[in-house]
């Protein structure tokens, strides 16, 4: 009988150990995209305004299976009168211009992961967005924007752009 106790404790161990390696790889994911982010931030300077986001480019944001509810992560910025993306792996780069770009509020998506997203188009492209915020539990940073208060910012930027 010994034997058996000693697998079924075993497998308790194991089966306590998962969630301790879920959140080791969160973790650790979470301190690789803030290390990107802060490349991608030394990269650029100090832009007038910007936003680090997770985005999705054209049909993406609405399929029903994938892996994550996003494609990647980047900086969405101002700069001379346009909306500058950026990702972090330097993929997906794309400049609209303020005065030529629709800038929409999504809200809620159900096919990603109940996030809210605004979009940002021109004549060739489209990309949704919503703020990466990261973990709860690794993000306790309360003055972090929100989707909808950097979707206002860019609206606002256009609104003032364009008069």
């Amino acid at each position: 009988m010994e034997p058996l106790i000693f697998v079924v404790i075993l497998f308790f161990i194991f089966l306590l150990s998962i969630p301790a390696i879920i959140f080791l790889v969160a973790y650790l994911a979470a301190q690789s995209r803030k290390k990107k982010q802060k490349i991608l931030l030394d990269e650029i300077g100090t832009p007038e305004y910007h936003a680090f986001v997770r985005y999705n480019m054209g049909n993406t944001q609405n399929e029903f299976f994938k892996l994550k509810a996003f494609q990647g992560s980047g900086m969405i910025y101002i700069e001379d009168r346009k909306i500058i993306f950026r990702d972090t792996l330097n993929q997906n780069p794309h400049t609209f211009n303020l005065d030529e770009s629709s800038i929409r509020w999504e809200d809620i998506n159900l096919v990603n992961g109940l996030l809210k997203w605004f979009s940002v188009s021109d004549d060739t492209k489209k990309y949704f967005f919503n703020i990466d915020s990261g973990m709860f539990i690794f993000n306790t940073n309360s003055s972090k924007p929100t989707t909808k208060s950097v979707f206002d910012q860019l609206i606002k930027y256009q609104t003032d752009y364009i008069q």
